[in-house]
């Protein structure tokens, strides 16, 4: 404690009272420029209330938060063909609130409302969401979409960030493709709208094969990956699975990234480090929406931000396909797909209960030949492939990566025993002759990655228009 003199006090205190009277002039001045000011707000009304004035809670997607607009009973008219969905422009001054939970409000002075038609089908309250998927074109003005697209975009933008500052490349993979990487037979094929004439003459096809809606971009990735080194790829994928669960979609987003020069270990620990990048990125930048949907259901409260965080900061368990065999044959889990035996594929009731096991997210590595695609690389073993899955609570498989098998022969001759069409694939095998480096990489579908994060038990939800059996809307 320092000791003035009264002399040094009073000369304190006029300073002091001197810094105020400036703040003041300077709060009296922007208080005068707010007042002078007319600004113009639009959006979607969520709300309208008609007391001594009416109430009218505007949203433009841009924040969570509504703006409250007043207006006066002069703009009754206006405001009696405002509804929930309704567009509406609002000009007036900006009113500063901060002694209630709102620190600003909007007093109008005039209105335009484009309204609502009749029979709108959503409601301002709350709306099972097994009703509103009917609807595609209108979920974003509902609050539980607009959270889910807003945090579909950071996510994506969090991707792309992450593989800037890796220092990957990225690139454009083809949509229409003539080849099914998987070999699983279910693509889409693409043909044109030309009509066969009345005299029945045939239409030069438009291309010299088949053609078919890409179901990864993951070959392709590797040839680039084989001049640029480090490349990935983030786009739209086709499946026609006539899968009607929770977990599939007919289109899908997928990031493929592809390094050369790398091994499993590097491949594994890009993943882990691209999850976590991505939950970080969430958890500081969308807060309010991660607390919107944990306060979603108020009988039935979530605790998304903890779980998050949980995992952000700890390392993902790693172990063998092996071990994970052991592991299921001693739980005393009542399995539906009970026969458990090593060379069986995983299914989604195993993955979670390993991921429950270990309580946090799984590696799974090194699993049998015959459960794998032909484009991943043989272990000298002779009987697992040199791959990985990442296994995470609640949704199971999250990513799939592996080594790319390098052996020019070994590679024809396990293309050969799938239902792929190899003359199709030769400019694949020919990256071996011309100085193919080892490579490898993995695939995680965005989708799947959006339901962990928002706890969303319909992959339907998580995407703006989806498509699945029957379902074409839009």
């Amino acid at each position: 404690m320092s000791h003035l003199t009264i002399a040094e006090v009073y000369q304190k205190a006029r300073e002091l009272i001197q810094k105020l009277n400036q703040l003041e002039e300077k709060k009296n001045q922007a208080l005068k420029e707010l007042a002078e000011t007319e600004i113009e707000v639009r959006g979607w009304v969520k709300s309208v209330r008609f007391q001594s004035k009416i109430f009218i809670a505007l949203n433009d997607g841009s924040c969570l938060q509504n703006l409250q607009i007043v207006c006066s009973l002069s703009l009754l008219e206006k405001a009696k063909s405002a509804n929930f969905g309704s567009c509406l422009t609002a000009k007036g001054k900006l009113e500063l609130t901060s002694e209630r939970a709102q620190i600003c409000e909007l007093q109008a002075k005039e209105i335009i409302v484009s309204p609502v038609a009749s029979g709108y089908p959503l409601q301002k309250n709350k709306i099972p969401l097994d009703v509103v998927r009917n609807y595609p074109h209108l979920r974003a003005k509902t609050n539980y979409f607009l959270v889910l697209f807003r945090l579909r975009h950071s996510i994506s933008k969090a991707i792309h960030d992450f593989f800037h500052q890796e220092r990957f490349y990225y690139i454009s993979t083809p949509i229409i493709t003539s080849n099914d990487t998987e070999g699983a037979g279910e693509t889409f094929n693409v043909t044109t709208n030309e009509i066969q004439s009345t005299a029945g003459d045939q239409k030069e096809p438009f291309f010299s094969k088949p053609a078919k809606l890409t179901v990864s971009g993951q070959l392709q990735a590797e040839a680039l990956a084989q001049g640029l080194g480090k490349v990935y790829t983030f786009s739209p994928c086709f499946r026609a699975e006539k899968s009607h669960t929770a977990r599939h979609l007919a289109e899908f987003w997928m990031v493929e990234p592809e390094m050369a020069f790398t091994n499993l270990v590097e491949i594994i620990d890009l993943a882990e480090k691209m999850v976590k990048y991505v939950i970080n990125f969430v958890l500081d930048n969308n807060n309010a929406e991660l607390k919107f949907l944990e306060n979603y259901d108020k009988e039935n409260k979530k605790e998304i931000i903890s779980k998050l965080k949980n995992i952000a900061t700890n390392y993902f368990k790693r172990i063998n396909y092996t071990q994970a065999i052991e592991i299921l044959k001693v739980s005393q889990e009542n399995f539906v797909f009970n026969d458990i035996k090593w060379g069986m594929d995983l299914q989604s009731e195993h993955e979670k209960y390993l991921c429950n096991h270990f309580d946090k997210p799984v590696f799974i590595t090194n699993y049998p030949m015959d459960l794998k695609a032909f484009y991943m690389k043989n272990n000298l073993d002779g009987k697992t492939i040199d791959c990985f899955d990442l296994l995470f609570p609640e949704v199971g498989e999250l990513i799939g990566g592996s080594m790319r098998e390098d052996n020019y022969n070994i590679l024809r001759e396990k293309a050969q025993k799938t239902k792929l069409d190899t003359n199709n694939l030769s400019w694949y095998f020919d990256l071996r002759k011309y100085g193919y480096a080892p490579s490898g990489g993995f695939g995680l579908g965005l989708e799947r990655l959006l339901m962990f994060l928002t706890d969303t038990k319909n992959i339907r939800d998580v995407v703006p228009f989806p498509r699945y059996p029957q379902h074409l809307e839009c």
